[in-house]
């Protein structure tokens, strides 16, 4: 881009600058002028000439002296080479802020991909410890949890420590058996994972699952059998 705007403002250039100062020169009799002519148009007769000195302009590169020169001549020339500086400061900073954006966008990206690949992992994580736990404490395979076999997984230590683990203590294993219970008597596997996935996070998400089951009770008891 800041390729094609040098380009535009060197043909521009060599229209509105070069062609003047060559009819000035021609028309000049003052050898000295003839000479400061002479010596400015080598750096701007020719497409490629004036596009390096354009370059030279948006470095910065001493270019006032030869600036100088052109105004002496063409007093309006200045206007010139600060629209080109203004101008083709304007797109690099525009290029610049899109490389910045770009990169900020595919670093957001990698990071919600890497979230999602940790979240991922985790779960699958929590739900293994979850699975493990419902066989340890299912002592008769049977695929269910009595509440015999569920109170005595708070009563072993390494149960326990597992329990405290997923912030459970052991005077919440009655009303917990309640919570998980379906009302059946009995915890299935799938009242077991959901019930505890759902009161994973704290206190909060705990309430929210108690005062849910509470609620479903309640409306089953109100519609009856």
């Amino acid at each position: 881009v800041i390729l094609f705007v040098t380009y535009a403002f060197a043909i521009l250039g060599v229209l509105i600058i070069v062609e003047p100062m060559q009819r000035i020169h021609a028309d000049l009799t003052n050898s000295a002028d003839k000479q400061r002519i002479e010596e400015t148009l080598v750096i701007l007769d020719g497409l490629d000439k004036f596009m390096f000195t354009l370059v030279q302009v948006l470095t910065q590169d001493s270019f006032h002296d030869f600036l100088r020169e052109i105004v002496h001549f063409l007093p309006w020339s200045w206007t010139f080479f600060y629209a080109y500086i203004a101008i083709a400061c304007l797109v690099l900073m525009n290029l610049v802020t899109a490389i910045i954006v770009e990169h900020a966008m595919e670093q957001s990206n990698l990071d919600h991909e890497q979230l999602d690949v940790e979240r991922t992992a985790k779960e699958k994580r929590e739900m293994k410890n979850l699975n493990n736990l419902f066989n340890a404490m299912d002592q008769d395979a049977s695929g269910t949890l009595s509440w015999d076999e569920f109170q005595l997984s708070f009563a072993d230590a390494d149960m326990r420590k597992r329990w405290r683990v997923l912030d459970f203590q052991p005077e919440d294993c009655k009303e917990l058996f309640n919570l998980l219970d379906g009302g059946d008597g009995e915890i299935e596997t799938a009242e077991f994972f959901e019930g505890l996935s759902r009161m994973k996070g704290g206190a909060q998400a705990k309430d929210v699952f108690r005062l849910q089951k509470t609620l479903n009770k309640f409306i089953d008891s109100a519609i009856g059998p």
